[in-house]
C-alpha cells in the first residue's frame, strides 16, 4: 500500500477508536489525545496517539481531504520514508504544543503531520533542484493560513509539522544518496 494511503487508513483507524471511546467511556479520551498535562507527567505516548485518535468527524474529513489531495499530486514518491516525516513531524508540533500552550489543553488529529508531508515534499523538491519554489511555498503558506482561521485548529501543531517537514525535506537528498 503507499504511504500516504497507509496514513489515511491509520487516522481512519484512529478516528474509529476514538468515536468508541467517546461513545462507551469519554473520561478515557484525555488518555489518548494530546492532553498538555499528561504529557508533563510522564505520559508521552500521547504525543504520537493525540496524532492519530480523534471522536471529531470534520477533523477527520479534513485530514482525510489533505492527505488524498497529496497522495494525488506527490504519489507517495518518498515510500515508507513518508512515515517517518509524518511522525516526526507531527511529534515536533506536538511537542511544540506541549511548550506553547497552557498545561490544561487538550488536542487532537494528524494534521501536524500532514503539514510535515506536505513541507517534505516541496523542500525535497528545491533541494534537489536547488532552486526555491516560490510556488510550491506560497501553497504551503496558504494551506498553513487557511487551516489557521479554522476554530479550534492548533496553528502550532501545524507550524511544527511544517518545520519538521522542511528540515527532513532539504535533507533526504543527501538520505538519499547515501
Amino acid at each position: 500500500m503507499r504511504a500516504t494511503l497507509g496514513i489515511l487508513a491509520l487516522t481512519a483507524l484512529g478516528y474509529a477508536v476514538g468515536l468508541a471511546v467517546y461513545a462507551t467511556d469519554p473520561t478515557l479520551l484525555p488518555y489518548l489525545l494530546l492532553y498538555n498535562r499528561a504529557v508533563l507527567s510522564g505520559y508521552y505516548y500521547e504525543l504520537v496517539t493525540g496524532m492519530f485518535v480523534t471522536p471529531s468527524f470534520i477533523d477527520f474529513l479534513l485530514n482525510a481531504v489533505s492527505l488524498y489531495a497529496i497522495y494525488t499530486i506527490f504519489g507517495s514518491e518518498a515510500g515508507n520514508y513518508e512515515y517517518a516525516v509524518f511522525l516526526a513531524s507531527g511529534v515536533l508540533g506536538n511537542v511544540l504544543t506541549v511548550l506553547l500552550y497552557p498545561p490544561y489543553t487538550m488536542s487532537a488529529g494528524a494534521s501536524g503531520g500532514i503539514f510535515g508531508i506536505l513541507a517534505f515534499y516541496i523542500a525535497r523538491g528545491m533541494a534537489t533542484t536547488r532552486e526555491i519554489s516560490w510556488v510550491g511555498l506560497a501553497f504551503l503558506a496558504a494551506a498553513f493560513l487557511a487551516s489557521s482561521i479554522l476554530p479550534n485548529a492548533n496553528y502550532v501543531a501545524h507550524l511544527g509539522g511544517i518545520i519538521g517537514g522542511l528540515l527532513m525535506g532539504a535533507l533526504e537528498p543527501r538520505r538519499a544518496a547515501r
